[in-house]
């Protein structure tokens, strides 16, 4: 989508998506990545695909709807999902890393109001009321969903 607001797929672009692979397993196969780099947690560049991909996946098991999962850009800011909570519209950003500076998630906040963000990251869990940030470790991702 390129707006923030309700109802998002008023806004979504109907020629442009994102792909992504219902199973990390199946994409694993598709980029013929070898067993032994997963074991290792060495993706390479896959690495954000990986992350981003298994994060989907928790998000269409915990909104267990066929509802449509969105994605955000606008001019260079752009966050990976959209969730729905309490009628509010929450930025999500995934990072394969450490590194969770979520700018675009800054940029979302100031323009729509969001009352906070996520960013689920391979950092443990860390909340900040004041800033109204959430960080999340990646195997939580469907329990921050639902």
């Amino acid at each position: 989508v390129n707006c923030g607001e309700e109802p998002l797929m008023a806004y979504a672009k109907e020629n442009c998506f994102k792909l992504f692979v219902f199973d990390i397993g199946i994409l694993g196969a598709i980029a013929n990545l070898d067993p032994v780099n997963i074991l290792n947690y060495d993706y390479g560049t896959y690495k954000g695909y990986f992350a981003e991909n298994f994060v989907c996946q928790e998000i269409a098991y915990a909104q267990k709807t066929k509802d449509h999962i969105f994605a955000w850009q606008e001019n260079t800011a752009e966050l990976e999902f959209l969730i729905k909570k309490q009628g509010q519209i929450i930025p999500v950003e995934v990072k394969s890393g450490g590194v969770t500076q979520a700018k675009s998630a800054k940029v979302f906040m100031g323009k729509y109001n969001s009352p906070y963000r996520i960013t689920i990251s391979a950092r443990p869990m860390q909340r900040s009321d004041d800033k109204h940030v959430y960080n999340f470790p990646l195997y939580l991702a469907a329990e921050v969903i639902e």
